[in-house]
């Protein structure tokens, strides 16, 4: 048994696949001269902001648990 994989045969760029939403483009809207912002420069988390989930997801998931009892033995 043979560990390569088998080569593929090689088509023309022109050549459309048999599904054509499968055929490989090139987006050339984004190239190396385009510049942007680090995305970690436009974070602003304040101290402590989303510290009650937690406990809100505690309570949601424990008053999902007491509908569903009481809905199971009623």
């Amino acid at each position: 048994m043979s560990t390569t994989p088998p080569v593929r045969p090689s088509s023309a760029a022109d050549d459309a696949p048999l599904n054509p939403a499968l055929k490989q483009v090139h987006d050339d809207s984004y190239g190396p001269d385009q510049e942007g912002t680090d995305p970690m420069e436009t974070v602003s988390v304040q101290k402590e902001e989303g510290a009650a989930w937690p406990m809100i997801w505690a309570v949601v998931t424990i008053l999902c648990v007491l509908i569903t009892l009481a809905l199971w033995f009623a």
